[in-house]
């Protein structure tokens, strides 16, 4: 049976419609948490900490790291890797992590994620 709600004619009661928005919400930002708690969150930069030294930072990435630039007292190197994003193919994202040493120990690092432009 159809009801008219206000100019609209609606399917389901309008009694209905509240707790069914609510729940889709409720689902929606599950998912959103889910999905976050999956990937986004996990990168190996949670693993740095301040004071180790270049060799420790290298041993967490597995790969070597690049010369970047040199300050007056400190050295910036950098690693990339694919980003490790759900859902997402990893050469489309890659992501960049940039490490300041002072005097031979780690004393600060910023992440960053470029998407490659498409073709088209």
């Amino acid at each position: 049976m159809r009801r008219h709600w206000g100019d609209v004619e609606a399917a389901v009661s309008p009694v209905l419609l509240p707790r069914y928005s609510q729940a889709v919400r409720r689902i929606v930002t599950l998912l959103c948490i889910w999905w976050l708690a999956l990937g986004c969150a996990r990168t190996a930069s949670e693993l740095l900490r301040f004071g180790m030294t270049t060799d420790e930072a290298t041993a967490i990435f597995g790969t070597s790291m690049s010369y970047v630039a040199r300050g007056r007292d400190s050295e910036i190197y950098a690693v990339r890797a694919p980003a490790p994003i759900p859902g997402v193919y990893p050469p489309w994202v890659e992501e960049r992590l940039y490490l300041q040493f002072r005097q031979g120990r780690l004393t600060g690092w910023k992440n960053e994620w470029d998407a490659r432009k498409f073709w088209f």
